[in-house]
């Protein structure tokens, strides 16, 4: 995690931008927002949760900038 910097969930990341969960989930599924994928023990069906780096934020604000 040291070259990554900070990592935050998927909630976190959606309060930053001001967008919704659902949201941050599309652009990390279509590949516009890097992820790192990581497994759950327990929790209420979900296998996998996300987490984002700081640097990854930065870059994609970087690439939404007109």
């Amino acid at each position: 995690m040291d070259s990554m910097g900070k990592m935050y969930s998927v909630k976190e990341v959606a309060g930053m931008l001001g967008v919704g969960r659902d949201t941050v989930m599309r652009l990390i599924r279509r590949g516009r927002l890097k992820a790192v994928k990581l497994p759950v023990c327990g929790g209420r069906g979900r296998n996998v949760t996300y987490r984002i780096s700081e640097g990854d934020i930065g870059a994609f604000l970087n690439a939404c900038r007109v």
